[in-house]
């Protein structure tokens, strides 16, 4: 941080909660200093996030005791477009601002601590350190102990170096601890109503009301065998509830699975599944089987049954799949998406739906004697959930080339020949 004092960054004078008085910034000296960045509108947009997440730290900070309320103080820095706005929007925080008034410092301050969207809330040490990015995180995780952390100088989050070959769950932190980001084994509840994670420390103590499972790690190789433990039983292609025990799916001496994760919500998804049900006959037919696995994305029971009854093939009970889900995030960036898995665990296809469009009964018959496609020349490879930023080409199709400076721009080779003002770097065509 450039900056050494609070007036520094404030300026000379600030607004008292529930006065019109301005008080000098000087008297936040010596105190932990939350920067909280917020609006009743933004970009022309209502931002329910903010009218959410005001309440319940205004509500934390009431009920903080008197000497937490000694070390720590808040600042609202308003992104509104109009002193009404601000007005309404301040009349609920039981802490400081920054005067509307004065209009170019909080884009000042939101460049300077790089605030990408709003709510953030940013903890500033006595000596203008940055505490923590993530107050909106830590409050959501504990409000009551990220402000006693806070006055104390300490972010709520913390985590710890990897050892040997441990892996890293950066957007994940333990809802016990607090360690953000979980290094090492990471265990969650499966139930998608509920948001809760431990550390392997944490296990050991859990009293989780429903039975927790072990998430396998990303890009890391796993055996059919283990891909499957996480499947709790599978369900008849008929519309039934009959229970079929997983391992059954190993007593087939199959040579690969496709896991296969779609919802009925979803027209694309309705439209692929139309189509792969018609390639999978076909592959029947000239008996090369092929087995999938329906992975459920949909919203609730009915559609779920009604959707699976269209399949000729099992499915995973639905909300089983949270697991297969996170295993497979990097590849899985939308949907409909079909992995196809080789039973020693190598990933024969990250990108199943293009191969089946693309190739037909041909995909399935390759994969089912676990085989991988014929890799495309490069000037036929397409690369899925990718638009060119020139052309508009998607998905974009042949070489492609990304800007490290701009961030996020891709161009297929016919727009890299009529040049970037930043040079552009080829990417190579995926192994699968």
């Amino acid at each position: 941080m450039m900056a050494t004092k609070l007036t520094d960054l404030l300026g000379e004078q600030i607004l008292q909660h529930n006065e019109s008085n301005l008080i000098s910034t000087n008297q936040l000296d010596g105190r932990t200093v939350a920067f909280y960045f917020s609006s009743v509108y933004y970009i022309a947009h209502w931002r329910p996030p903010c009218q959410s997440f005001t309440p319940r730290l205004a509500k934390a900070f009431n009920e903080a005791n008197e000497e937490i309320k000694k070390k720590l103080d808040i600042v609202f820095i308003s992104f509104d477009h109009k002193q009404e706005d601000f007005d309404e929007h301040f009349k609920e925080m039981p802490w400081k601002a920054l005067p509307f008034t004065d209009r170019d410092r909080p884009t000042m301050l939101g460049e300077i601590f790089k605030v990408g969207s709003i709510p953030c809330l940013v903890v500033l040490s006595p000596s203008i350190e940055v505490i923590t990015f993530e107050g909106v995180d830590e409050i959501d995780g504990d409000p009551n102990k990220a402000l006693l952390k806070w006055s104390q100088g300490k972010g709520l989050f913390w985590t710890r170096e990897a050892r040997g070959n441990e892996y890293t769950w950066e957007d994940a932190n333990c809802t016990e601890c607090f360690m953000k980001p979980i290094v090492g084994s990471r265990y969650g509840c499966p139930n998608p109503e509920c948001s809760y994670d431990l550390c392997e420390t944490c296990l050991f103590s859990d009293k989780h009301e429903h039975p927790l499972v072990e998430y396998l790690i990303p890009n890391r190789k796993y055996s059919l065998e283990t891909l499957l433990s996480h499947i709790p039983y599978l369900l008849d292609h008929k519309k039934t509830e009959e229970k079929i025990e997983t391992k059954t799916m190993l007593k087939k001496d199959i040579k690969s699975i496709g896991f296969y994760f779609s919802a009925h919500w979803c027209t694309p998804c309705r439209t692929f599944t139309r189509e792969l049900i018609e390639i999978y006959k076909t592959a029947e037919k000239n008996s090369h089987p092929f087995h999938i696995i329906f992975i459920s994305c949909d919203r609730d029971q009915e559609s779920f049954n009604n959707y699976r009854s269209e399949m000729p093939w099992s499915a995973a009970p639905m909300n089983s799949g949270s697991v297969l889900m996170r295993y497979f995030q990097f590849s899985v960036k939308g949907i409909p998406s079909l992995i196809v898995v080789s039973s020693d665990g190598t990933i024969l296809s990250r990108h199943g739906r293009d191969h089946v469009t693309k190739f037909g009964v041909k995909a399935l018959e390759t994969w089912s004697q676990g085989e991988k496609l014929p890799h495309p020349p490069p000037d036929e490879y397409i690369w899925s959930y990718v638009k060119c930023d020139g052309c508009n080409m998607a998905p974009l199709i042949g070489q492609r080339y990304i800007c490290p400076t701009c961030g996020n721009y891709e161009l297929c080779s016919a727009c890299e020949k009529k040049g970037h003002e930043h040079p552009l770097v080829l990417q190579p065509q995926p192994d699968d």
